[in-house]
């Protein structure tokens, strides 16, 4: 049994173009007592899909329904999570009136009215849970106003639908490979119409850690980066990185992007390093790599509706053992207005690339021995918060 106490810190935030700031404090308490457990899932006679770690997973609003998707066999695996139990796997069509093949499906968004989006690299479709396809969405240049995307410009897939499908951002890219993204687009999927919303110099800042690995002949062979997350938490569009300690949030009063700078006391606030933009080997791209990922790693915001708070993950680098670089969990607690409130170190707690509240805690995705399993922060006693709020008057 654990017990966290989560107390006031201040915080800086700053507007987009930096001509204002504000700060704040946060005044309240947050106790957690809790301890650390795991739930196995039932798969009966079935063996899930868990080759990309959840890489294609997501959880439905109500936090009762996984799905989780095969890319390589297009099946659709649905897990009940009140019971923790596989309910069913759907076969996906690739071709044909239901047909969702013929490109690369990498990412999958659950919707609020229970459809699914599937994110292939030309197109989106949208299914519903039998695997029946409601709609596709491909841009086509005539069909939309406001924004123009010039020739020399690309529109990316992979972006973020609000839960009502209503809206839909991504990435204004530069044509070639590796360039760092324009912008940010906000499509209107029924006025049909296009805004670039400005994103500061956060990716121009990011591609410091962009590396290409080339052929002896010149060729481009890959490009690795820093991740950039996208989702929305509670009405919001929340975009953060893994580099620096920031968030950059729309919300819908506002309609425009605002820049939120943290200050973290158990972490750095963001990478550093003189890296090569270019390497000729996956041997040196390997080396760098390593190097990167002993510093701090911020993970995305997740939303807490019990505490109605955010929370969010965090690696950096403890201590060294031998050459062994030893890293620590940090979770930091933010208020839906994107103040910082506390920072804590966790203890024996995983990390993982899908992680979401159900009745109070927080569920992370672990493989155990192949088969599906999710640890929990589980809060002893009582109520089923994960903690308790204490407004200081």
């Amino acid at each position: 049994m654990k017990k966290l106490l989560f107390l006031p810190l201040f915080a800086l935030l700053f507007s987009c173009g930096g001509e204002s700031s504000e700060e704040t404090t946060a005044d309240f308490n947050y106790e957690l007592t809790y301890e650390i457990d795991t739930v196995m899932v039932d798969a009966g006679d079935h063996f899930f899909f868990l080759n990309w770690g959840m890489g294609i997973a997501d959880v439905s609003s109500d936090s009762k329904t996984l799905f989780n998707f095969n890319p390589n066999t297009f099946l659709l695996e649905i897990v009940d999570l009140d019971q923790m139990k596989l309910r069913e796997t759907v076969q996906l069509e690739r071709e044909g009136p239901n047909g969702v093949g013929g490109g690369f499906i990498g990412r999958l968004q659950v919707l609020e009215n229970g459809n699914l989006k599937l994110f292939d690299f030309n197109k989106i479709h949208e299914i519903n849970q039998k695997g029946e396809l409601v709609s596709t969405f491909e841009y086509e240049k005539s069909e939309w106003t406001g924004y123009e995307i010039a020739e020399d410009e690309s529109f990316e897939y992979h972006g973020t639908f609000s839960p009502d499908g209503k809206l839909f951002f991504t990435r204004l890219n530069e044509q070639g490979f590796g360039e760092p993204a324009k912008g940010i687009l906000k499509l209107d999927m029924e006025a049909k119409t296009i805004e670039l919303m400005e994103a500061g110099d956060m990716f121009e800042r990011l591609d410091q850690f962009s590396i290409t690995m080339r052929s002896g002949d010149g060729k481009m062979m890959m490009t690795t980066g820093e991740s950039v997350h996208t989702n929305f938490l509670n009405g919001d569009f929340v975009i953060t990185n893994a580099a620096f300690n920031e968030a950059l949030v729309w919300q819908p009063e506002k309609d425009t992007l605002v820049h939120k700078t943290f200050n973290a006391t158990l972490t750095t606030n963001e990478k550093t390093g003189d890296f090569p933009s270019e390497v000729d080997s996956q041997e040196a791209l390997m080396a760098i790599m390593d190097q990167k990922r002993e510093q701090v790693e911020f993970e995305q915001m997740i939303y807490h509706p019990e505490g109605d708070l955010l929370w969010r993950f965090a690696e950096d680098k403890d201590r060294m053992i031998a050459d062994s670089v030893i890293k620590k969990q940090v979770v930091t607690l933010f208020d839906t207005d994107y103040n910082m409130l506390h920072e804590e170190k966790i203890e024996d707690y995983p990390k993982a690339s899908l992680r979401f509240f159900k009745n109070g805690m927080l569920y992370t995705y672990v493989n155990i021995d192949d088969e599906m399993a999710f640890a929990r922060i589980k809060p002893i006693g009582g109520s089923e918060t994960g903690g308790s709020l204490v407004r200081m008057d």
